[in-house]
């Protein structure tokens, strides 16, 4: 059979039309089970070997509205996962192994930016104002999130939560007022609008994102991310010069045990914090995976996908779980010619 027909019976999503966007189409989804690791490197394969062209693509990733492009493929890897996107003509097919979501609504860095440029030019200031050459040499320069867990493999009781309100874009408002008068009202209507919130912390990754931008807003991204380390490491001294035992660091929050504190800067506004969780019984395993029982409710967290994860939802999960062997991070890696493999450490 011809790639068309091949590409016809894997894909469920396709669009018709000159304007080919694979951000307008309904890509066929996979997720990171053997069963469909092994359709996914099979389609993979299929236009490896057939003879369409390299997709060309514009700066920020859409496709090019050029004749190349009407029999033409390509392959992206992300931190999500690997999309495969191919145009034959006049239809799109987009097949995308990876995590079913970037988020909860869904909103990606291209999107984010693409809004959040439009709300800065209403508000005259012009991004690219702010590029920089060197945004790769800078991106190098982007401290690491703040994550880390002090105390391991104990159950803890009397466990608290402190999370800061959008702590990176509140970053960059500390370091770049100007952007406030866009990033607060996003802010202030992110739970009649939930996409707000996502956007915002999709912009700060975008902004040193090589792929997507040359990184050319990165030094706005490190100063975000800066301030946020600063005000989680003070605040993280403030609690144990009052007392209070700090657990470990998640990004944006401190787990602390002893007394439930309360002092400057907690607060509901842009960049306040809060204790968001409670009295809590807690246990972390890891750096990136911790449980803890909050008013009977358990809740389990891993920083990644586990096996547990392609069978069951982590809502049904009990106390315990992540130390099962079922509960480990599965880790892939795509080989160029070969697909996408399992590795170990």
């Amino acid at each position: 059979m011809d790639i068309k027909e091949f590409l016809e019976i894997y894909s469920k999503g396709k669009l018709q039309g000159s304007k080919l966007n694979q951000f307008a189409s309904n890509p066929t989804n996979y997720t990171f089970t053997d069963t469909d690791i092994e359709k996914f490197n099979l389609i993979y394969k299929r236009l490896l070997s057939s003879d369409l062209n390299t997709l060309l693509r514009t700066e920020s990733g859409g496709i090019k509205i050029c004749y190349n492009n009407n029999y033409a493929w390509d392959c992206v890897q992300n931190k999500l996962g690997v999309k495969l996107t191919a145009c034959v003509d006049g239809f799109i097919y987009v097949f995308r192994l990876g995590r079913p979501k970037f988020n909860e609504t869904n909103m990606q860095g291209w999107k984010a930016w693409k809004i959040f440029n439009e709300l800065c030019a209403k508000n005259n200031i012009n991004l690219d104002d702010y590029a920089i050459d060197n945004g790769e040499e800078v991106k190098q320069t982007i401290e690491s999130p703040l994550i880390n867990m002090r105390v391991l493999d104990e159950t803890l009781t009397n466990v608290h939560h402190i999370d800061y309100h959008n702590s990176y874009p509140a970053g960059l408002c500390n370091t770049h007022p100007e952007f406030y008068k866009i990033i607060n009202p996003l802010y202030e209507t992110r739970n009649i609008h939930p996409e707000n919130k996502d956007i915002l912390n999709c912009v700060i990754g975008y902004m040193q994102s090589v792929k997507s931008c040359k990184a050319k807003w990165a030094h706005l991204s490190r100063d975000a991310i800066s301030d946020n380390n600063t005000r989680i490491l003070s605040l993280a001294l403030t609690l144990e010069g009052n007392g209070r035992k700090i657990i470990g660091f998640n990004t944006d929050g401190i787990w602390y045990q002893g007394k439930i504190y309360h002092g400057k800067g907690e607060g509901q506004k842009l960049g306040e914090w809060h204790n968001d969780h409670t009295n809590c019984i807690f246990r972390a395993k890891s750096h990136g995976a911790y449980e803890f029982i909050e008013n009977g409710k358990y809740t389990p967290v891993v920083r990644g996908l586990t096996l547990k994860d392609t069978y069951l939802d982590r809502t049904k999960w009990k106390w315990g779980d992540i130390y099962q062997e079922d509960a480990e991070i599965l880790k892939y890696k795509f080989i160029q010619g070969e697909g996408v493999v399992k590795y170990e450490d």
